[in-house]
C-alpha cells in the first residue's frame, strides 16, 4: 500500500484557516500537500501535474465548484484513477447522493472530527492501492 509520504494530495478549500488546519494535520502524517483556494486553481495545476488524490470543498464562491471539478477529473482524466474526497456543509441525502453519483469517492459532512478525515484519507490510499493492483498501475 502507498504511504502518505509517497502520495501527493491536492487540497482545494475556499477558507484559508480550513486549508491550513487540514494541511497541518496531513503533513504531520507525512503527506505531500499542495493547497489551492479554488477548484479552478486546483484544476489548472492538475492539468499540468495530475495527482491520484484530491480533497475538495463542494462549494466555492465566484468559481466553478467542487462538483464541476469532479466532473472534469472524471471526464478528462479517467486513468490512472483519482480518488476524490469531498467536504461539504450540505448534508442532505439528495446532495450526498448527487456527489457520489457524479464520481465522488467519499463525502464528508462538515463539521467533522479531524480523526475522521485522516481515517478517510487512509481508506482512500488503500482503495488506490487495490485499484493499482488489479490494473497494473504503479502506486504513486
Amino acid at each position: 500500500m502507498a504511504s502518505l509520504s509517497t502520495t501527493n494530495i491536492y487540497l482545494a478549500m475556499q477558507k484559508a484557516p480550513d486549508r491550513s488546519q487540514l494541511e497541518d494535520l496531513l503533513v504531520l502524517d507525512g503527506a505531500n500537500i499542495s493547497c489551492f483556494a479554488s477548484a479552478s486553481d486546483l484544476w489548472r495545476s492538475f492539468q499540468v501535474n495530475p495527482v491520484r488524490f484530491v480533497i475538495t470543498d463542494r462549494r466555492f464562491e465566484g468559481d466553478f465548484d467542487g462538483m464541476e471539478l469532479v466532473r472534469k477529473i472524471r471526464n478528462d482524466h479517467p486513468m490512472p484513477y483519482v480518488y476524490v474526497l469531498m467536504r461539504s456543509v450540505m448534508g442532505q441525502l439528495q446532495e450526498i447522493r448527487e456527489g457520489l453519483n457524479l464520481g465522488v469517492d467519499d463525502y464528508l459532512v462538515i463539521p467533522y472530527n479531524p480523526f475522521q478525515i485522516r481515517s478517510r484519507v487512509l481508506v482512500g490510499m488503500r482503495w488506490l492501492s487495490y485499484i493499482d493492483s488489479i490494473t497494473g498501475t504503479p502506486t504513486t
